[in-house]
């Protein structure tokens, strides 16, 4: 199973009043690789999500999910799961019924059984009696995860799946939803404002500013080679320093220094 998003856009709005919120995104993710989409609020990391899972119509080019074009189809044919974050929970179930409410078709036995599963691994099994209204933040939001989870879908989409947890059980749900998703080898999109969790938890990261790609590789990559000044100064803790300077006769000349810098020589590859 393989996501191809090919130059996806997004227009919210007509004419000159319109927000061109996604711009030409080009991604293709492959089976069993997380992929966060990382950047500050309005970058289009969130569109790009609902498009996918289809609460978004696209305004121009095609996603396609193991070869088959998904975009024109409603949500429910697209074989996504997908954890909300605005938590999206049923007030009259329990959480139990909550998460379980997507397994049709399944035995009581082997639903209770499943939802156990995923209820111990998020270190929600202790309410799995209570209603929504009767949960914190960080409660709702690990069931509606939960919910997700236990879904065998063809791609899974978190947005902003554990804004609301703690930093220390946040730091312990990662590595276990990160393998959780690894297991089931299907391709996941995350959506996060949080580097670390992003670092943590993804393959490859997609930086998305003013609706465009500015970069998609390994986060070791992101770091040691960014594509543009605007990657070196938004990824990495601490971000990089800036230095202007002027390159002659073989030698970096920083502005400020009297002493130039000569640079190495670079190797050609074949």
């Amino acid at each position: 199973m393989s996501l191809t998003l090919e130059k996806v856009n997004k227009i919210y709005g007509h004419g000159r009043f319109g927000v061109h919120a996604v711009q030409d995104l080009s991604l293709d993710v492959a089976p069993g690789e997380i992929v966060a989409l990382l950047g500050s609020s309005g970058c289009g990391k969130t569109s790009t999500l609902r498009m996918i899972a289809g609460l978004e119509r696209v305004s121009a080019g095609e996603i396609r999910l193991n070869g088959r074009r998904i975009d024109p189809l409603p949500p429910a044919r697209r074989g996504v799961a997908m954890a909300f974050e605005g938590y999206a929970l049923y007030p009259p179930l329990s959480v139990a019924e909550n998460i379980g409410f997507g397994l049709t078709g399944l035995r009581s036995e082997e639903r209770a059984r499943r939802v156990h599963e995923v209820a111990e691994l998020l270190d929600i099994t202790d309410i799995l009696d209570r209603r929504p209204s009767r949960l914190s933040g960080g409660q709702q939001q690990r069931t509606s995860l939960a919910r997700a989870l236990i879904r065998e879908a063809e791609l899974y989409l978190l947005d902003e799946p554990m804004g609301q947890l703690e930093p220390q059980l946040r730091a312990v749900l990662r590595g276990r939803i990160k393998a959780w998703l690894k297991a089931r080898g299907a391709p996941a999109i995350l959506v996060t404002h949080d580097q670390t969790e992003a670092n943590a938890m993804a393959d490859r990261i997609a930086i998305m500013e003013g609706g465009v790609l500015q970069q998609f590789a390994p986060p070791a990559t992101l770091r040691e080679r960014p594509a543009n000044l605007f990657v070196a100064t938004f990824f990495g803790e601490p971000p990089m320093n800036i230095l202007e300077g002027e390159i002659e006769a073989g030698a970096l000349h920083l502005a400020g220094s009297a002493q130039p810098l000569p640079l190495p020589r670079l190797r050609r590859t074949p």
